[in-house]
């Protein structure tokens, strides 16, 4: 009995054979009894293949290339950048701020403790291990009336605050001179009546080069320049600010009003845990829970928290670039699929299996991957590198990173390129040759 015509065709896509010898799904004709196996495709030939398919579509190829080697590169940036711009924000906290600490007095007299005690506590804490200064400073409880000129003047300084502080407590607030001199322990001594002036105050007041002869006058009262200062960034007690001797907290000439003093004390690096429980007790041993002790945050968890919360921000960035990278790989090597139909069908029917077929596409994207890889991690590295000598930082890199970053690309290349694999391999040759795509 003849076969119809349907019934032949339907037989030649599954790979069923009759007496007649129709062709398998592998798209080889059988012979007489059992098939023969068609001729194996070595890796090195798939590679081969693989390569040359590549180089045939270059510019194709290499903006595919792109989106990978874009997307990983954002990514070892990422993680560049973020450990180099958490180890200069360490670097520069523990510089300034985690060697200070603060001990505020309460604001009533209680348990034999002033507001504003005299100066012989500032000694009791310089006793301590790892305590370099240590002075009291109180800051005007009022908005004060700075001026050039006597009483009745108008306020030069509208936005400045005026403090009275121990000479070593702008030592430990790390004030910096720049003209004139400091006050020393004989003038608070002596009562005089002198002032230091901040940079920002200076330029306001139009006090300049004249420190140590300019005269400025708080509520009315006179004080002489003797030198100019400026603040250490970022500290707002300081900026724009007028400092008198400690004296003037305690007797108040100009009526201020000073609110409760501040111990400021400079130690050691890695001491300021300890003497922020120190100090207390040594101010107050009686009443050490009265004082209020402020103790800078640990620089490694300030580093850590800086470091994971920028690269979660950036990483998230890097991602979705990296996603967008391997959508384009797949996008790429399924348009390839589709182009490549006769092909496909062609080589299936010389005796290509599907294996071989599937593996040529997965090694192409592959190739792609790696080679982007490759190209994103050392862009990644250079833009690392740019960025932190812009910054005068550390360049800090993971080498760990830097090796997987071509296999990561590789990886992705795979995975992106494993569904048009599959379609290749699942196209039949004799649909191909029959429409002659």
């Amino acid at each position: 009995m003849f076969r119809s015509r349907r019934t032949r065709e339907r037989s030649a896509e599954e790979g069923t054979t009759d007496a007649a010898g129709k062709t398998d799904a592998e798209g080889r004709a059988p012979s007489a009894g059992k098939a023969p196996a068609g001729p194996r495709t070595s890796a090195a030939d798939l590679l081969v293949q693989a390569f040359l398919a590549l180089f045939g579509r270059r510019f194709r190829t290499l903006l595919t290339m792109v989106g990978i080697s874009v997307g990983l590169a954002a990514a070892l940036a990422t993680l560049g950048i973020t450990a180099s711009a958490a180890g200069a924000v360490s670097d520069q906290f523990d510089a300034l701020k985690a060697t200070r600490v603060t001990v505020k007095y309460p604001s009533e007299a209680v348990a034999g403790l002033r507001p504003r005690p005299d100066g012989g506590d500032a000694q009791r804490v310089r006793g301590l291990n790892g305590v370099r200064t240590a002075g009291l400073v109180s800051k005007a409880g009022e908005q004060p009336v700075v001026s050039r000129l006597p009483s009745g003047g108008s306020n030069d300084l509208p936005e400045g605050t005026v403090l009275a502080a121990q000479p070593d407590a702008l030592l430990a607030m790390s004030a910096e001179l720049t003209e004139g001199r400091w006050f020393d322990t004989g003038h608070d001594a002596r009562r005089e009546r002198v002032a230091l002036i901040d940079t920002a105050a200076a330029s306001r007041l139009t006090v300049d080069g004249g420190a140590g002869n300019s005269v400025i006058h708080i509520n009315g009262v006179a004080f002489s320049v003797l030198g100019v200062f400026r603040a250490p960034t970022g500290d707002t007690d300081l900026t724009g600010s007028v400092v008198v001797p400690y004296w003037a907290a305690l007797q108040d000439p100009a009526g201020l009003g000073f609110a409760p003093a501040e111990m400021i004390i400079r130690t050691d690096l890695g001491a300021a845990d300890q003497i922020g429980t120190e100090a207390p007790f040594a101010l107050a041993p009686g009443a050490p829970d009265k004082l209020v002790a402020l103790v800078p945050p640990d620089p490694r968890s300030l580093r850590q928290g800086v470091e994971s919360q920028t690269r979660a921000l950036f990483l998230g960035l890097a991602a979705v670039s990296l996603g967008v990278g391997a959508l384009g790989v797949s996008n790429t090597a399924y348009v390839s699929v589709l182009e490549r139909r006769s092909e496909i069908g062609l080589r299936r029917a010389l005796g290509a299996s599907r294996r071989a077929v599937a593996g040529q596409f997965c090694i192409e994207s592959g190739l792609v991957g790696l080679a982007g890889g490759v190209v994103g991690t050392v862009l990644g590295i250079q833009i690392t590198a740019v960025t932190c000598l812009a910054k005068n930082w550390l360049v800090v890199l993971d080498p760990v990173l830097t090796t997987a970053g071509p296999l990561v690309g590789l990886v992705v290349g795979l995975a992106a390129g494993l569904y048009p694999a599959l379609a290749a391999a699942r196209i039949l040759p004799a649909e191909t040759l029959r429409a002659g795509v």
